[in-house]
C-alpha cells in the first residue's frame, strides 16, 4: 500500500496569505514526503523561486540516510514539481501544476527514470492526490473543471505504456464534494476521501473492473467537519482524519474490516484530543504503522521550537479493539507538528517535513521505532542548492566570469552568506552605502531577514565582515529590511515584522574595529511605525519617508509617513500623505518612494520637496514641503499595470523610470519591462514608452547614476541602461549573480544595488546567494 502524501492546500481554514509574503509562497524542502523498499522521497516544490525537485534519499553505509539524487520535471519555475508525490512496487509519481510524472526503478543504473507523462484536459487539478499498489496509479482531481471530483486509474500495456483504463465519478451530486482529494491503496482496494460528503468511498477491483464495494461515513461527525481530507488503510484497518471536527479541534475515526453481511466494515472508535490540548486541526495528517498504532498530527501555529508545549502535538495512539476502552497515546519527543508539516511512516521508519523551516528552506527530521516501542529522532535532513565561494579579481571576458553570464561588468570581489555569521534559510534583500566623511572609507550596509550586516570596502577585492545589527528584539525575521543612510547614521525598517519600528546606528562605531565581528546595538529607535515596506530619505531636508507602514503605529493609510531626522538620534513625527485614489485598498499605500528638492522643468514647483511615489496601481506626485499640509500634485496609470513598485528620476527631473514587479509573472509582458514617464509636468504625468529587457526575469530595484540606470532583475541579475537619451535606453551591461537556472520571472537572485560609490564600485545583494561587488569596464557610452 502506498498512498499520496501531499502538503493539503486546507482552503477551508480561511487562511488568505498575499502573493508578498514569500516564506508562504517558498513551499520548499519538506513539500510532500514517501517512502518504502528502502527509499526516502522528499519534494521540494519550489513556488515563486524556483522549479521543484524531488530528492531521493537511500541508506548510507553508516545506516545513516544519504542523499541519491534528484528528479524534476519541466524544470521552470513556479512550476509546482513535488506539490504531491506517491510510491509504490519501485514507482513514483510526481504531480506539477498541470501533469503527473512517473518514474520507475531502472535496475542497471539503481536510479529513478521518468517512463510516463499522464494528464487530463479538463481541469486544473490533477495530480490533487496520488496512490499506487499492485501495478495501479490511482490520480485524483479534488474539483474537475467546476464540477464534482474525479479519480483516473492508469495502468501499463503491453508496450510498457501508461494507459488510463478507468474513471471513477463521485457516487453523490454535490460540486463542492473535494472527492479525490485523498487516496489510500492497498490489497487491489482504493479509499478516496470526499470531505464535501462527509464519507470516503471504497473501490476494490475485480475482474469487470473497479466497483464501489463500502462507504465508510461520517456519522455523528459535523458535515463541517472534514471527513476525509486525510485518510490510510493498510490490512484490515482505515483511519479517517476530520481536522474541522468540535470547532476546528479535529478528530479521527478508526475503521475495521470485519465478515459481516453489510459493508464489511465497523466503526472501532473516534480518536480525539483532550479539551484542553493546544493545537487545532487534530487529523491533519494520519499514517498507520501497524494494526495497532496510528501516527495523528496536531498541528500548532507560530514558528516551530518556539512553544515548547508544541513537543505534544505529534502523536502515536495505540487503538484497542474494545471500542469500550479509552486509546492511550505517546507523543514524540522534539518534534513541534505545525500546520503544513507532512508525515511518511514506512515500517520503523518515520520522516517528518516542515517545509516552513529555515524560512522556508524546509527540512525533514527522520525517527527509528526503537525496540522499547518509542520513536526515536536520528537524523535530521535538508537539501543545500550549492554553495558559491568567495571570489575576487574576475575580469568579464567573452560573456563569461568564471561560471557568471556577464557583459562588460567585471567580478570585483564576492561574499557568501555563510561567511556573514547568517543561520540556514536568511536571505539578504537591501543594500545601502555610507563613506566616512573623515576616513574615506566605502562601506556596505546590508539588510537580510534576521538584521543588518556592515561590510568594510577599503579593499573591494577583499571585504570584511564587521558583524551585525540584529533585529529588534521580539520583531520576526522579516523578508523585506530597508536601509538608508543621513548624517552617517543608518536608518532601517523591515515588513511583516510586528513592532520593529525604525532602528537607528551611529555608523562612526564601524571605524577602526579590529576585533571583529561584533553584534552591534541600535544607537536610537523611533516607534510610532511599526512594520514599514521601506524607508525613503532626502538628504538635502533631512526628512525620512516611512512607507508601506502596517501592523500598528501611525500608518498614514500606508503612504508617506514622515519624520523630522535632522537630529538623527532624536527622530520626530511631521505629519502623514496619502493619495487615496491610489494603491490597491485605495488608501494610499505607497510601496518605495523618492523625495528630492525639485529643481526640474515644471517652474510652479521649483525648489518644492517633491516625492515619487510607486503606489501598486498608479504612480504619485505630491508637494510635501508643508508637511501638515501636503497636497496630490498628479498621478499616473497604465491599462495593464500589475503592482506599481519602485521607480526613479533622471537627475534633471524630467523623466521617471519605473518597474513593475509583477507584469511578467502574470504574463501580462513576456519580457522585463521597464516604463519611461515624461514628469516634465508634474500634474500630467505620461508614460511615453516600454523598454523591454533581453529576458523573461521579474524586474526588482533600478536606481539613476548620471546617465546610467543600475537595475537589479532578479534572475538575470544586474543590468546596466544607458538613459542620456531617456526615451531611447539601451542596455550596455549586466552580470548575473545566478549561473544556474534560466532568467525567467520568479523572486529569486539579484533585490538590489547601490551606485553611488565615488570609486566606482557597485555593490549587489543576492538572496541566496551572498554580495556581490561589481565594476563596469571602462568603456565609452
Amino acid at each position: 500500500m502506498r498512498k499520496s502524501l501531499a502538503l493539503y492546500l486546507f482552503v477551508f481554514f480561511a487562511v488568505s496569505p498575499t502573493w508578498a509574503n514569500s516564506t508562504d509562497l517558498s513551499d520548499r524542502f519538506g513539500r510532500a514526503i514517501t517512502a518504502g523498499d528502502g527509499y526516502l522521497f522528499i519534494s521540494e516544490s519550489g513556488g515563486f523561486e524556483t522549479h521543484g525537485m524531488v530528492h531521493v534519499y537511500v541508506r548510507g553505509d553508516d545506516q545513516e540516510w544519504v542523499w541519491k539524487n534528484s528528479l524534476h520535471g519541466n524544470a521552470h519555475v513556479g512550476d509546482g514539481f513535488g506539490h504531491t508525490i506517491g510510491y509504490g512496487d519501485g514507482t513514483l509519481a510526481v504531480a506539477d501544476q498541470s501533469a503527473v510524472y512517473v518514474f520507475e526503478l531502472d535496475p542497471e543504473t539503481d536510479h529513478f527514470v521518468q517512463t510516463g507523462r499522464l494528464e487530463s484536459e479538463h481541469n486544473s487539478t490533477f495530480g490533487s492526490a496520488l496512490a499506487l499498489d499492485d501495478g495501479w496509479l490511482a490520480v485524483g482531481t479534488s474539483r474537475d473543471n467546476g464540477s464534482t471530483g474525479h479519480v483516473h486509474l492508469f495502468r501499463k500495456n503491453l508496450e510498457e505504456t501508461w494507459v488510463r483504463r478507468a474513471i471513477l465519478e463521485e457516487p453523490g451530486e454535490s460540486a463542492a464534494s473535494m472527492y479525490g482529494i485523498a487516496l489510500s491503496m492497498d490489497q487491489g482496494r482504493l479509499l478516496i476521501g470526499s470531505p464535501g460528503l462527509c464519507a470516503a468511498y471504497l473501490y476494490e477491483y475485480q475482474a469487470d473492473g473497479w466497483g464501489l464495494s463500502a462507504t465508510l461515513p461520517c456519522g455523528e461527525l459535523s458535515a463541517e467537519s472534514m471527513y476525509g481530507m486525510t485518510l490510510d488503510m493498510k490490512g484490515e484497518r482505515a483511519v479517517i482524519g476530520a481536522p474541522r471536527h468540535n470547532s476546528r479541534k479535529g478528530a479521527v475515526v478508526v475503521w475495521q474490516q470485519e465478515n459481516t453481511e453489510d459493508s464489511g466494515w465497523r466503526k472501532v472508535k473516534i480518536l480525539a484530543p483532550e479539551e484542553d490540548a493546544s493545537g487545532f486541526f487534530f487529523g491533519s495528517q494520519v499514517e498507520i504503522q501497524d494494526p495497532l498504532r496510528v501516527v495523528v498530527g496536531f498541528p500548532v501555529f507560530g514558528p516551530r521550537g518556539q512553544d515548547r508545549d508544541a513537543e505534544e502535538n505529534l502523536r502515536v495512539y495505540t487503538v484497542q479493539e474494545d471500542e469500550d476502552s479509552e486509546p492511550e497515546y505517546t507523543t514524540v519527543p522534539g518534534i513541534a507538528f505545525s500546520l503544513g508539516s507532512t508525515i511518511a511512516v514506512d515500517g520503523s521508519v518515520m520522516a517528518v517535513g516542515f517545509p516552513s523551516a529555515a524560512y522556508g528552506e524546509g527540512s525533514a527530521e527522520l525517527l527509528e521505532f526503537n525496540n522499547s516501542g518509542v520513536w526515536e529522532m536520528v537524523q535530521e535532513v535538508f537539501y543545500v542548492h550549492g554553495h558559491m565561494p568567495r571570489k575576487a579579481d574576475i575580469l568579464c571576458d567573452d560573456g563569461q566570469a568564471e561560471g557568471f553570464d556577464c557583459g562588460l561588468v567585471d567580478l570585483v570581489s564576492f561574499l557568501p552568506n555563510e561567511e556573514m555569521e547568517m543561520n540556514r534559510g536568511v536571505r539578504l534583500s537591501d543594500v545601502w552605502g555610507w563613506t566616512d566623511p573623515e576616513t574615506g572609507i566605502e562601506y556596505g550596509l546590508i539588510g537580510h531577514l534576521e538584521g543588518t550586516v556592515f561590510i568594510d570596502l577599503s579593499t573591494p577585492s577583499n571585504p570584511r565582515y564587521l558583524g551585525t545589527l540584529p533585529r529588534t528584539e521580539g520583531s520576526p525575521g522579516s523578508t523585506w529590511r530597508d536601509i538608508k543612510v543621513y548624517k552617517d547614521h543608518a536608518f532601517i525598517v523591515a515588513d511583516g515584522a510586528r513592532e520593529h519600528g525604525m532602528q537607528i546606528f551611529d555608523l562612526t562605531q564601524l571605524r577602526e574595529l579590529t576585533d571583529t565581528p561584533v553584534e552591534f546595538e541600535a544607537t536610537a529607535h523611533y516607534g510610532q511605525i511599526h512594520s514599514t515596506h521601506n524607508i525613503v530619505i532626502n538628504e538635502e531636508t533631512g526628512f525620512a519617508f516611512a512607507v508601506g507602514a502596517s501592523g500598528g503605529g501611525e500608518t498614514c493609510g500606508g503612504g508617506l509617513h514622515m519624520i523630522d531626522i535632522r537630529e538623527p538620534q532624536v527622530p520626530v513625527f511631521a505629519g502623514c500623505f496619502a493619495d487615496e485614489t491610489t494603491g490597491r485598498r485605495k488608501t494610499g499605500y505607497s510601496h518605495d518612494a523618492q523625495c528630492v528638492i525639485y529643481n526640474g522643468p515644471d517652474s510652479e514647483y521649483a525648489g518644492r520637496e517633491i516625492c515619487f511615489g510607486a503606489n501598486e496601481t498608479a504612480i504619485s506626485i505630491s508637494d510635501v514641503t508643508d508637511k501638515e499640509n501636503p497636497v496630490a500634485i498628479g498621478t499616473g496609470s497604465y491599462p495593464d499595470a500589475a503592482y506599481v513598485h519602485q521607480g526613479w528620476l533622471t537627475e534633471n527631473h524630467s523623466y521617471f523610470f519605473q518597474n513593475d514587479e509583477l507584469d511578467e509573472i502574470q504574463g501580462k509582458v513576456h519580457k522585463t519591462r521597464t516604463l519611461v514617464w515624461d514628469v516634465r509636468d508634474l500634474s500630467d504625468p505620461i508614460m511615453i514608452r516600454e523598454f523591454y529587457g533581453p529576458t523573461s526575469a521579474t524586474d526588482h530595484n533600478l536606481y539613476v547614476h548620471g546617465d546610467l540606470m543600475y537595475q537589479t532583475n532578479n534572475a538575470s541579475g544586474l543590468r546596466i541602461i544607458d538613459v542620456s537619451s531617456p526615451e531611447d535606453p539601451v542596455e550596455i551591461g549586466h552580470f548575473d549573480t545566478t549561473p544556474y537556472g534560466t532568467d525567467e520571472a520568479g523572486f529569486n537572485g539579484t533585490w538590489s544595488s547601490y551606485p553611488y560609490f565615488e570609486s566606482g564600485i557597485i555593490v549587489v545583494t543576492s538572496r541566496r546567494e551572498g554580495v556581490f561587488i561589481l565594476k563596469k569596464q571602462p568603456v565609452d557610452i
